[in-house]
């Protein structure tokens, strides 16, 4: 059992950044996905960031809370789109996250690369997201 110092939820989606994070692993239990990643950023107006610009964290975990929805897409080298679990993602690095609010949950829509393009779409109750450490600055900072 992880023993995590920081967590994070929808309220402040927009504060977190993951473009570029690698997904270690994906598990899918009944009322939780969990996506281990390498790490994010957490922007520097995030409350929890008692740095003056963003920084990068260790490794995560996010969880999506009571997901009603999940479907991953590789987009093959001739365009077709082929479905698989989300738990077959190989190599998935993020390149856009986006959150939009539906009438009883959220829609998460993750935009990335698993040696082709990939989109992975979840609706889910909600996330909460768990770190450990501020490792250095975000590599946009500067």
């Amino acid at each position: 059992m992880n023993i995590w110092k920081y967590s994070t939820n929808d309220d402040y989606f927009d504060f977190l950044d993951f473009h570029d994070a690698v997904v270690e692993k994906i598990q899918v239990f009944e009322n939780q996905i969990v996506v281990d990643i390498e790490s994010i950023n957490i922007l520097a107006d995030h409350p929890l960031n008692p740095y003056g610009v963003a920084k990068n964290t260790d490794h995560c975990r996010l969880i999506f809370v009571h997901p009603t929805f999940s479907e991953a897409t590789l987009f093959l080298e001739d365009k077709i789109p082929q479905q698989i679990e989300c738990t077959d993602f190989k190599e998935l690095e993020i390149l856009k996250f986006a959150r939009s609010k539906q009438p009883d949950d959220y829609l998460y829509e993750i935009f990335g690369s698993d040696n082709q393009f990939c989109e992975w779409r979840v609706k889910a109750k909600g996330l909460i997201l768990y770190w450990n450490e501020f490792v250095g600055d975000a590599w946009f900072v500067g």
